[in-house]
């Protein structure tokens, strides 16, 4: 079975011909998504709001809030929240349950989500506690670590200081030894100026870390406690029922809509059945003659009621008007002096062939019988081939029940004490071995073939089957066709080629055509 090329008037005939299912699609989604409010209970969420530390003008004192929101949601202290709730959840339990939103640079929400509202508060207060802890934490550790910086820093300078004022000490002793002027004397002293003035800077740098020491915050009180939970979780609420009605239903009914059009056009590409009467007729190399609605039947008693009772349709009328008067071409009728010509044009004798399981194309001929009778034809309706492919109707033109169903019309088989001026033969073929043995000879014959119910193959092993038989399709009928089909099936393939093609614009110049210079010139 080979894809079909799909395009988008194609897609559109196909879903306007299957509008009946797309609403029953969109009524069981619907349902569904009344049904899914119904019995799953709604997402409770609980709100836990963090505070984060003021942002200072030279920017030290505040933090990154994306930061932030990835340390939240970070497995250190998602985990650690996980495991302080009943019962305990893993990482990526509480992730999937977790939402973290910073709404200002100084605020975090913490959004956790459960049916059960207990749960949904206890899971959001946890992870806000974890998130403060954690933060608390790693503060106390970076300030520990400044002071143990800050105290090797003291100990490093004051024995700096120490070691210059021995240096100092000596010089001095050395400057009291030398004598009184002497060139030794000026510069020991010249060094001990030296010596004072490094120890005077290395004693101030010694201060000012002293001072750092002093002012600094002390271990476990860093900036990490202004961190602060400022609003403990609050009450689970959820959506109310309305408004997950008009979410949940319309998004149900969307939904199975969406997969109904994808699965009906994924199966399209693959279905081999025509639904254009250009297709049909190219499948067998004969023009369509007309294109009828249909009045399939499924029993004996619905049959009968057809043969006897049937009254076209103007439409429908006019219709098997043509397929008559077409057929009559292929089968002129001599004209015989001082006979009247008939109120309809007709053939002698037709064969209709149609393939097992149509039913549609199946009550065409026995349509085309009552309607001929209808207009003062003598029909005679005869049964053909195909018995057991089309049990009812059999049945219902058998020869034991009433020969004469109503005015002009005949069933059973030709008799020289009833002659007939139409003679209609039924005929059903398999589809997949079609075969007219046993069907008697007619004048003419034609395949009637209901849109979208025949692939291109079938439709060629019928011709071949014709054709064995020592016969040929003299005109395809099309039973029910697409309401978007605008072909007509009555032209070649070469004829189509050299036809102009239809008008892309108002204007009525047709798709790649110029106006011809007499027309397209101004008017003087």
């Amino acid at each position: 079975m080979s894809d079909t090329v799909l395009d988008v008037r194609s897609a559109r005939t196909l879903l306007r011909r299957r509008s009946r299912l797309l609403a029953a699609a969109a009524v069981v989604g619907l349902l569904a998504g009344v049904a899914y409010v119904a019995f799953v209970p709604p997402t409770l969420t609980s709100t836990t709001l963090v505070l984060l530390p003021t942002p200072t003008i030279s920017g030290g004192g505040g933090r990154d809030v994306a930061t932030q929101v990835r340390i939240v949601l970070s497995e250190a202290v998602l985990g650690a929240a996980g495991s302080t709730v009943t019962p305990a959840l893993s990482v990526g339990q509480v992730e999937r349950r977790v939402r973290v939103d910073a709404p200002t640079d100084q605020l975090l929400e913490i959004r956790a989500g459960s049916a059960v509202a207990a749960r949904a508060t206890a899971l959001s207060q946890a992870v806000a506690d974890s998130y403060v802890a954690f933060v608390r934490e790693a503060d106390r550790r970076v300030t520990a670590a400044a002071l143990a910086d800050l105290s090797a820093r003291e100990a490093d300078l004051q024995a700096q200081v120490e070691l210059l004022q021995q240096e100092i000490d000596t010089t001095v002793a050395r400057q009291k030894a030398a004598p009184a002027g002497s060139s030794d004397g000026r510069r020991e002293a010249q060094l001990v100026a030296r010596l004072r003035a490094e120890q005077a800077d290395v004693s101030l740098r010694l201060d000012t870390v002293k001072g750092d020491i002093t002012t600094a915050a002390p271990v476990g009180s860093g900036t990490g406690s202004v961190v602060s939970v400022l609003q403990d979780a609050g009450p689970a609420v959820g959506d109310p029922l309305g408004r997950r009605l008009l979410v949940w239903a319309p998004a149900g009914a969307a939904a199975a809509v969406a997969l109904a059009v994808a699965l009906m056009l994924l199966a399209s590409r693959r279905d081999p059945r025509m639904t254009l009467r250009d297709e049909i007729a190219d499948a067998v190399g004969s023009p369509v003659l007309a294109a009828a609605r249909s009045h399939p039947q499924r029993a004996v008693a619905g049959w009968r009621v057809l043969l006897r009772a049937y009254e076209a349709t103007p439409v429908e009328s006019w219709a098997l008007r043509q397929v008559l008067r077409a057929l009559a071409v292929a089968d002129p009728r001599p004209e015989r002096k001082g006979e009247a010509r008939p109120r309809v044009e007709h053939p002698r004798s037709l064969t209709v062939v149609s393939l097992d399981g149509d039913t549609r194309a199946l009550s065409l001929g026995p349509q085309l019988a009552a309607f001929a009778a209808s207009v003062g034809i003598a029909t005679r309706l005869v049964a053909g081939p195909g018995q057991d492919r089309s049990a009812a109707l059999w049945a219902a033109v058998a020869s034991d029940v009433a020969t004469h169903p109503r005015t002009h019309l005949t069933i059973g088989p030709e008799e020289p004490a009833e002659p007939a001026d139409l003679t209609v033969v039924l005929v059903v073929v398999d589809r997949n071995a079609p075969t007219l043995g046993g069907a008697p000879p007619t004048a003419t014959t034609v395949l009637v073939v209901a849109s979208a119910a025949a692939s291109e193959q079938e439709l060629a092993r019928v011709a071949v089957a014709v054709d064995d038989a020592g016969r040929r399709i003299d005109g395809v009928v099309v039973a029910d066709p697409d309401r978007t089909d605008r072909t007509s099936g009555r032209h070649t393939l070469d004829e189509r080629a050299v036809r102009a093609p239809l008008p892309v614009r108002l204007t009525g110049v047709p798709g790649g055509q110029e106006p011809s210079g007499e027309t397209s010139g101004k008017r003087s």
